[in-house]
């Protein structure tokens, strides 16, 4: 996935902690949604597509589970991912990680790189 660098994807004052959001960053992309996701100090941001069948993250309303402060659930088939680093952690990803998205946080803004 290719977004140009700048793209504002969430203030940090904005996520939880741990949370998991998903963003629309770009008008003219709408159907391209990123994963923000932080836990502690550790903010990191993926392709909002999950490598098992390719479905977005999120359940219906939108959201995407957080269990145990450490993971989030694919709403499609209960794949799980490691908040920090969008490891599979267990269900039918099959050791597949989601893709990464590199960031900038700078003065409380997360930013595409």
């Amino acid at each position: 996935m290719s977004l140009p660098p700048g793209l504002v994807l969430a203030r940090l004052d904005a996520l939880a902690n741990p949370c998991a959001i998903v963003v629309a960053p770009d008008p003219e992309q709408p159907f391209v949604s990123v994963v923000v996701t932080r836990r502690g100090d550790r903010i990191a941001a993926f392709r909002n597509k999950c490598p098992h069948a390719g479905y977005p993250l999120q359940r219906a309303d939108g959201r995407i589970v957080v269990q145990e402060g450490r993971y989030m659930v694919c709403g499609a088939h209960g794949a799980s991912f490691t908040l920090e680093d969008g490891a599979c952690a267990g269900g039918p990803c099959n050791d597949e990680a989601l893709e990464r998205i590199a960031i900038d946080v700078r003065e409380g803004i997360v930013r595409t790189a």
